[in-house]
């Protein structure tokens, strides 16, 4: 495990340029950006579209219709595919409050192709419309899509992965730690199919809300997320910290992360640290000079990429497709 200890004087100088940039961008405009809606905007980017190599698929589908939105998704899958196969779910992030299902169509045209994976993006409520728990009850009605169309797509339904950037890597994390957490499930469809993950890739994640308070990084995201303020709702702000959902029986994790992120990388380094405590694989990537969703650009998302296709490889011991 390769971890840097501590926040690092580096995190603490740009979270200032942050701030002062927001104070200019208030003077300019009238109005306050916060510096975590900064962050957001200027990172959580996506590709507008995606080229698709020969011999793969894209497929676009409603998975689940909720009472304030339909929720659709994206799948992409080899052609030429006849044994069965892992899966892989992929969470987008933004603070909770925005973000598109596009993030990781570059990742997951990559591992469909090289590797044979069924790779999903989903779209999920957001914090404008509904309140927590419901993005992570439509992530695991999500799982429990993908192993309604097992037998279809020829899925093996003991190998799959979830995996998320930012707010989505939150829920992730939280997706893959409480598989059996009935009050997460919320009103369906697919309830008769569990929503059991194998697997975790997370990317610049939140495991612990008390320690975002404490360096008031997200308040206002938070706020926006629970619907309440930590004092008046303090079960759910540790209900929703992943890192105290941990036990023997979590699944195996890779953790990355930029030592310049606005969101510190300790929160990453603490959450491996928590996995490695219960002896439950975890690898940890701490990034030199890189911010906040640093893998949505190149060459970091090729590099970031790699990285997790050997995680994913590992593990699910799949090999490289020509």
């Amino acid at each position: 495990m390769r971890c840097l200890r501590g926040l690092g004087r580096g995190w603490g100088v740009a979270a200032l340029v942050l701030m002062e940039t927001a104070a200019i961008l208030a003077q300019e405009t009238g109005r306050m950006e916060s510096a975590d809606q900064m962050v957001v905007r200027k990172t959580e980017l996506w590709p507008s579209g995606i080229e698709l190599p020969a011999g793969v698929e894209m497929h676009e589908l409603v998975y689940a219709h909720r009472k304030e939105t339909d929720l659709d998704l994206t799948y992409f899958t080899r052609k030429d595919i006849k044994d069965r196969r892992p899966a892989i779910l992929f969470i987008h992030g933004g603070a909770w409050t925005v973000g598109d299902k596009k993030q990781f169509y570059r990742q997951s045209v990559y591992l469909a192709q090289h590797y044979g994976l069924f790779a999903v993006c989903i779209k999920y409520r957001l914090s404008g419309i509904a309140k927590y728990p419901a993005a992570l009850s439509d992530c695991k009605t999500a799982v429990r899509w993908i192993r309604s169309v097992a037998e279809e797509h020829r899925i093996d339904t003991n190998r799959i992965a979830v995996c998320g950037g930012s707010a989505g890597a939150h829920l992730a994390a939280l997706t893959a730690l409480t598989p059996d957490v009935r009050k997460f499930d919320g009103e369906g469809p697919y309830l008769e199919y569990p929503c059991r993950v194998h697997l975790a890739v997370l990317f610049n994640g939140h495991y612990d809300m008390t320690g975002q308070l404490v360096l008031h990084i997200q308040d206002g995201a938070m706020f926006d997320f629970f619907g309440a303020h930590p004092w008046e709702r303090p079960d759910i702000y540790g209900e929703a910290s992943p890192i105290l959902w941990v036990n023997s029986k979590s699944p195996p994790m890779l953790l990355l992360h930029g030592d310049q992120d606005y969101y510190p990388h300790q929160q990453s380094v603490q959450m491996a640290e928590r996995l490695k405590y219960f002896k439950v694989p975890a690898e940890l990537e701490i990034y030199p000079g890189k911010p906040h969703a640093w893998f949505n650009r190149e060459p970091d998302c090729a590099i970031t990429t790699d990285r997790m296709a050997a995680f994913v490889a590992q593990h699910f011991k799949c090999a490289r497709l020509e």
